[in-house]
């Protein structure tokens, strides 16, 4: 585990790399095309496009629900949907503050194993719904090949996406064959299957079915293609007008991108994906820009939301003063 010297080392790092990404994009904005073209593009914002980026949101939160739902009875535990969907985004909420979705994972779990009284299968859950998201993601990657994802995001980019979800696939493979996995983990030397074995244990928490595993598989393309549908949603908004397949591939690689903990929320990461990847269809940068900010600030929705709910249970919670 991280000191807490290095765990603030990195949160500044990341800070760091967020506002400077930022001024550098912001510093090409103004440079192409100045403030008056960002006001001019900021006030022919079309409201029924954003309308839709915010309920693409909300229909990703949804599924993510159910899919979060399926894997916690999995692992024995069983949940109301109106209860996971709170707990959902508030996490959301916690998530706008911590890099990559450290937030929104680690309250579901701590919440759902404090609910449960089961913390070792509430993190079991946790770690099925990883592998399950990248299996989902590597499909997505792959459906999305013909209409020009290999030539915008290239050839490593796609070869990461299939080893990601091939390693994903096994690692949902292994939830199925605790057993045989253990056997092999004990031959390895003392020191290594020491480490291991904290991962072993929650494998061995999930009772995950192959029909099971097909459904969260579908839930999570559904949940991925939802919050790559998001750009596209609002680059429309922004009045890009550039093939709904290009603009897909590029939310697609947003989205991937954003997962990686470089930043804070994947502020300035977003941009800057949007900006390098719209370029070759012709995008300048203030447009690319306003379409990845925008995809950011519509999903701040549900986590507005989620941190009304936190308040409201704070409130409910802290003793009157008669």
């Amino acid at each position: 585990m991280a000191k807490p010297g290095k765990k603030k080392l990195l949160l500044a790092l990341k800070a760091a790399v967020s506002l400077g990404l930022l001024a550098w994009l912001g510093a090409r904005m103004l440079e192409r095309d100045g403030v008056e073209a960002l006001g001019a593009r900021l006030g022919g914002l079309d409201p029924g496009w954003l309308t839709l980026a915010v309920g693409l949101h909300f229909a990703a939160v949804v599924a993510g629900v159910a899919r979060w739902r399926l894997l916690l009875r999995a692992a024995r535990i069983s949940m109301g949907f109106g209860f996971l969907l709170r707990s959902f985004l508030v996490g959301r909420f916690v998530g706008a503050f911590t890099p990559s979705t450290t937030g929104l994972d680690g309250w579901r779990l701590f919440e759902v194993g404090r609910a449960s009284g089961a913390m070792g299968r509430s993190a079991a859950a946790i770690a099925a719904e990883k592998l399950v998201g990248l299996v989902g993601m590597a499909l997505v990657c792959a459906a999305l090949v013909p209409f020009g994802g290999l030539r915008l995001m290239g050839d490593d980019a796609l070869w990461l996406a299939a080893l990601l979800g091939g390693g994903a696939a096994l690692g949902l493979w292994a939830m199925r064959a605790p057993a045989w996995v253990s056997a092999l983990a004990a031959r390895l030397p003392g020191g290594v299957h020491a480490r291991v074995e904290p991962g072993l244990t929650a494998l061995r928490e999930s009772r995950l079915t192959l029909g099971q595993s097909f459904r969260a598989v579908g839930l999570g393309v559904a949940s991925h293609l939802a919050l790559s549908a998001v750009f596209f949603a609002t680059a429309r908004a922004v009045g890009v007008d550039v093939d709904a397949s290009i603009l897909l591939v590029v939310g697609n690689a947003i989205v991937i991108a954003v997962l990686l903990p470089l930043s804070i929320g994947g502020v300035g990461v977003r941009e800057g994906v949007a900006v390098v990847l719209l370029a070759g269809a012709g995008v300048g940068a203030t447009d690319a820009v306003l379409v990845a900010l925008l995809g950011y600030l519509t999903g701040q929705l549900p986590a507005l939301l989620g941190g009304a709910f936190m308040a409201t249970s704070r409130a409910e919670t802290t003793p009157s003063a008669a």
